[in-house]
């Protein structure tokens, strides 16, 4: 009798105890299940953000690299205007052999023309220097006048661009007249100075260092020029009529 309620007893506890035994199975697999889906999520969202970082990555290292390829695009343009530019200045400006040409024809043409081409001037009286090689520099004369026994001029520049001062007879007074045969002779016949704007003739009478007039019709073409000492630079020539 006793062993019977005891099992009795034991039946009833496992017919009470058996729903709470099956609910906590079921509570712990439904624990189970949602751990297992929010393990499983989990990787799922980071994925979805590194993609979405990947992405946003990707659009800042384009649009940083659009102004870098726009700047490469344009320097070929730049280089190209810039190449452009300095050969339209080196083609605008004058080259120094051409500045130089110019500069030399200007100085040339600013000084004043001779009344008798130097060059068929001949050395033949008034000793040395024989200037036949004397080079046009500075000095320029004009409004020449010859009278029977003496001949007057005036500065335009004297002599102080060779160096003189005013009252120094450091430059020479030269004559040259035009013979029958159209030759051109003379030299030197007297020294002059700044300070000095008419000069005698003296000197070419009395025969001074070889002067004579032998074969000179009277009047005759004469013509005036003043030179350095030393025979290198002149002044431009006067030419004129001189009746004797």
């Amino acid at each position: 009798m006793k062993t019977t309620r005891r099992s009795f007893r034991v039946c009833l506890a496992a017919a009470v105890l058996a729903p709470v035994f099956f609910a906590g199975c079921e509570s712990s697999d439904s624990e189970s299940d949602d751990w297992s889906g929010s393990s499983s999520s989990q990787p799922a969202a980071e994925s979805q953000q590194a993609q979405s970082a990947a992405a946003t990555a990707e659009t800042k290292t384009a649009a940083a690299a659009a102004p870098a390829a726009k700047t490469a695009a344009a320097a070929p343009a730049a280089a190209a205007s810039t190449a452009s530019t300095q050969s339209n200045a080196s083609a605008a400006q004058p080259s120094s052999a051409a500045t130089g040409g110019a500069a030399g024809q200007t100085a040339a043409s600013a000084l004043a023309a001779d009344a008798v081409p130097f060059s068929s001037l001949k050395w033949h009286f008034g000793g040395k220097p024989k200037a036949s090689g004397a080079r046009q520099s500075s000095v320029e004369i004009a409004g020449l006048s010859i009278g029977s026994s003496k001949l007057s001029f005036r500065y335009k520049k004297d002599l102080s661009a060779w160096g003189l001062a005013y009252g120094e007879a450091g430059a020479i007074a030269c004559l040259f007249v035009q013979k029958e045969n159209g030759q051109w002779v003379g030299g030197k016949f007297d020294w002059i100075s700044s300070s000095r704007t008419s000069r005698g003739f003296e000197n070419v009478f009395a025969g001074y260092e070889g002067w004579t007039l032998a074969g000179v019709p009277n009047p005759c073409q004469a013509a005036f020029v003043i030179v350095s000492a030393d025979g290198t630079k002149r002044s431009n020539v006067l030419a004129g009529r001189w009746a004797r």
